[in-house]
């Protein structure tokens, strides 16, 4: 019964000591397009009419595909919402419900999980792995307050109607639940206009704010516009708090 247990904590350790190696970019990056490569071939679509999704949504993110660091980890820029979640949740993180929502690879799921978030998946109009369900989030059929985060990682911008987004994001968020939303600053957007496969015209985390305070009632805790070296990113986290 002894040597039954040392082995069970062996494995776990190794479990262990796998995840977090998936912490480090390069690792996860590696992981993400081998499992790519043989996983491609399940590869199927949502059979979506809504209006509110931009036309060129899912012809655009499918090819990043042909960009590898595109379509796995897009340099990293999910950090600037998976960071703010790991001080947030410190402990007990196998118990918090997250839906990652326009992620296209596994990237951003495992990239959670090797913080300990193992109860995390994601949403996309198109999927080849079982950690990422097909669905809209305009409309996502989920039972109210099922998660404790929901995160918009860069795909608002597809969307003709972000208030019905967000709203949607507030019915499926459990009470108190938290809503990151993240989008890349145009700096040039006013003098060329919205160019696709950008829909909507939210361009800075001012307007991000604004769209979600006619959702519901929320309260910010990250607001962070990122601008360096050509690398604009804008992010807002917000607490939830009514229905």
């Amino acid at each position: 019964m002894k040597t039954f247990f040392y082995r069970l904590l062996r494995i776990q350790k190794i479990r262990r000591a796998f995840w977090s190696l998936l912490k480090h970019y390069d690792i996860r990056y590696f992981v993400v397009n081998l499992r790519y490569m043989f996983l491609k071939k399940n590869m199927k679509f949502g059979n979506y009419e809504n209006e509110s999704i931009g036309e060129l949504t899912v012809k655009h993110n499918l090819s990043a595909f042909n960009f590898k660091r595109a379509a796995f980890g897009c340099e990293g820029r999910m950090e600037l919402l998976i960071y703010p979640l790991v001080s947030y949740f410190r402990n007990n993180r196998e118990s918090v419900k997250i839906l990652v929502v326009g992620c296209r690879s596994e990237d951003d799921i495992l990239w959670l999980k090797a913080y300990g978030f193992t109860n995390t998946v994601g949403l996309d109009l198109f999927s080849y792995s079982k950690h990422i369900l097909i669905g809209d989030i305009h409309n996502t059929g989920f039972p109210e307050k099922t998660y404790d985060v929901v995160l918009l990682g860069w795909m608002i911008s597809y969307s003709k109607d972000p208030l019905t987004v967000f709203k949607e994001c507030n019915r499926i968020l459990k009470d108190g639940g938290l809503l990151g939303v993240g989008l890349d600053y145009n700096v040039n957007q006013d003098a060329e206009g919205i160019k696709p496969p950008r829909v909507n015209t939210l361009n800075s985390t001012g307007e991000i704010k604004k769209v979600l305070d006619a959702a519901a009632k929320n309260k910010v805790f990250v607001e962070f516009d990122h601008d360096y070296e050509n690398d604009a990113r804008c992010v807002v986290i917000s607490k939830m708090l009514s229905k």
